[in-house]
């Protein structure tokens, strides 16, 4: 309708216009109809004050005395009133009776206190105004007055018509204007909110959208410039992605490279080529303990965390440089002060065109690497181990099986003769124990393939736990400590004896009576659920401490020496870890290492 944002501007201004003029109309008509009332009301006090000189000018000029009926009589055929006034007047005598009055209504009750008055009273449903003047100069018509009255409905007729005919008037305007103020602010608006919104779209990282505005005007116009600018804008995008040859997101790739920095095993710190501390995983936070909101995007060259300082001066040199660093050690030393002994490498960072961007630093615990490589050692050397073990059970096990049997046969016909078969007895108890150890060689050189489902590991805790109560001597108190854990995956036919196995070492390492302190819980640091078995018992020399995973070691009269050995084949075929620590005299404690189920790496290891 309006094509300019100018016109329908001014559309709206002579609309309001109107409506303000129509306002003050009806205002002015009030003020009018206020005025009228008075005017009216001194009109009508002014002609009762004219009749009652006109019947005391009559009264002089006849110079008699005048009755009532004569009195009013006299008023009637006076020529100089007209019809209209003689049918709206009437006389009060002084006892309050009426003369000439044409109602039919009992008359109402005025003020009879001055000589002349207006006043404005209610009957047959309506007001009236009422004009009176005393007939007291009147010889014989002391108290007497003569009433002129006119009703409101007479008296301001045509003002009551223009007043409804302006109200009718507002209120078509109203219902007229108003959809069409409500139509037209849309009109203007509604382009402007999807300017607004395309707007957000494009600062979201979304460009596909143009806006289309079905008008010819100034919003138009923008319209079309915003569009200009998204198609050149889209056009640098496609340039910039032609050139750097990836199509995927930036922050796909940044958020896919921060995941697979915190699923490193190992800390690390990069800074950019302005000095800049870019990456601090979730492994240095850890260890560290600075969380990384606290270090990422500080200036090197300004105040930061002293705790960092070991790693960054390096950094800053090899940056310099443009050098490399490999695996070096030195300390760093974490908030809560302790001496953390690391192995660190720092490698540069290299551009699309080969230029230097930056420098990253990757350390490690020296205490985690030396577990890692024992771990690795004692694994190959079991490996070996096993090979040769099944080999040597195999070539071991079918004689004594012959031998077993032959003896069964012997003492079945000795039986018979009644004579002494202690040494038959020995030998087959010989063989049954060699035949168990040689079960053990097997299920250690080639464990089981575990079938895991996910398990409680507390649960599984406090079952073997029954499985020992009728064994644990009346000297030794087992504590139980149980943290909330998520669940691991294990096959528990395998895991329970691995146990048991810890329990009762535990109850074999204290004779003379003792504590065993079980705990489960989660190891916020290494992202693993722990189950901690402690007695305070002998302890393990120094001296045999590293022996005490190997196969046959022992240092029971009876035993075999195979139970650490094929627990911890099993813990590692659980992609698991076993830690011990003791002190002579004073305690050992074996600590299990499992994965949770909903850590990333035992997806990985489902993967594998």
């Amino acid at each position: 309708m309006f094509k300019s944002i100018q016109t329908r501007a001014m559309f709206f201004l002579v609309s309001l216009s109107i409506s303000l003029l129509i306002v003050l109309g009806y205002v002015i008509i009030a003020s009018t109809e206020n005025i009228g009332h008075d005017m009216k009301s001194t009109a009508l006090e002014e002609r009762s004050v004219l009749l009652s000189q006109l019947i005391k000018s009559n009264y002089l000029q006849k110079n008699v005395e005048l009755s009532p009926a004569k009195s009013y009589s006299l008023l009637l055929k006076t020529n100089e009133l007209p019809s209209k006034i003689i049918q709206e007047t009437f006389m009060i005598n002084k006892d309050g009776n009426t003369i000439g009055y044409y109602d039919k209504e009992v008359p109402y009750n005025l003020n009879f206190k001055d000589q002349s008055d207006e006043q404005v009273i209610y009957k047959n449903g309506q007001d009236y105004i009422v004009g009176l003047s005393s007939l007291a100069d009147i010889p014989g018509l002391e108290g007497w007055y003569i009433v002129t009255e006119e009703s409101f409905s007479s008296s301001f007729a045509k003002i009551n018509n223009i007043k409804t005919v302006a109200i009718i008037l507002i209120t078509a305007l109203l219902f007229v204007f108003w959809p069409l103020s409500k139509k037209f602010s849309f009109y203007i608006t509604n382009p402007i909110k999807d300017l607004s919104a395309a707007a957000s779209q494009i600062a979201a990282g979304d460009i596909s959208h143009e806006i289309t505005v079905k008008k010819n005007d100034e919003l138009a116009d923008i319209a079309a410039s915003f569009n200009a600018m998204l198609n050149n804008l889209k056009s640098t995008m496609r340039q910039v992605l032609a050139k750097s040859g990836e199509a995927a997101s930036m922050h796909e790739i940044m958020e896919y490279v921060e995941q697979a920095y915190d699923n490193l095993p190992g800390g690390i710190i990069s800074i950019n080529n302005i000095g800049e501390i870019t990456t601090f995983n979730e492994v240095a936070s850890d260890l560290i303990g600075i969380k990384e909101s606290e270090v990422l995007g500080l200036d090197i060259k300004n105040p930061y965390p002293k705790e960092i300082k070991p790693l960054i001066d390096p950094l800053r040199r090899c940056l310099a440089k443009g050098s490399i660093k490999l695996k070096t050690i030195t300390d760093i030393f974490s908030v809560s002060g302790e001496k953390i002994p690391i192995l660190y490498s720092i490698n540069i960072q290299f551009g699309l065109k080969n230029e230097v961007i930056g420098a990253v630093c990757v350390f490690r615990r020296i205490e985690d690497i030396k577990r890692f490589e024992e771990s690795a050692n004692r694994a190959k050397n079991l490996e070996s181990l096993g090979e040769m073990a099944a080999s040597l059970a195999h070539e071991i096990k079918n004689p004594l099986t012959s031998i077993r049997g032959y003896a069964q046969l012997i003492k079945l016909d000795l039986s018979e003769k009644k004579l002494n078969l202690e040494e038959l007895d020995i030998i087959m108890h010989e063989t049954d124990r060699l035949t168990l150890m040689l079960d053990r060689f097997l299920n250690f050189a080639r464990p089981k393939i575990p079938e895991l489902v996910p398990i409680d590991l507390t649960q599984m805790v406090k079952y073997v736990l029954t499985l020992t109560q009728n064994d644990l001597p009346h000297n030794i108190k087992i504590n139980t400590n149980y943290q909330g854990t998520p669940k691991v995956m294990v096959d528990a036919e395998l895991f329970e004896p691995v146990i048991l196995n810890l329990v009762l070492n535990a109850i074999q390492a204290m004779p003379n009576g003792g504590a065993i302190d079980i705990k489960t819980g989660y190891n916020d640091m290494r992202k693993m659920v722990y189950l901690e078995v402690r007695d305070n018992g002998i302890g393990i020399p120094i001296e045999i401490s590293e022996k005490i995973f190997e196969p046959f070691f022992t240092t029971k009269v009876n035993g075999v020496g195979m139970g650490l050995a094929i627990s911890s084949r099993i813990i590692e075929a659980h992609k698991g870890i076993l830690e011990v620590e003791s002190v002579v005299g004073q305690m050992t404690k074996f600590t299990i290492l499992l994965q949770s189920v909903e850590d990333k790496s035992y997806q990985d290891f489902q993967e594998e």
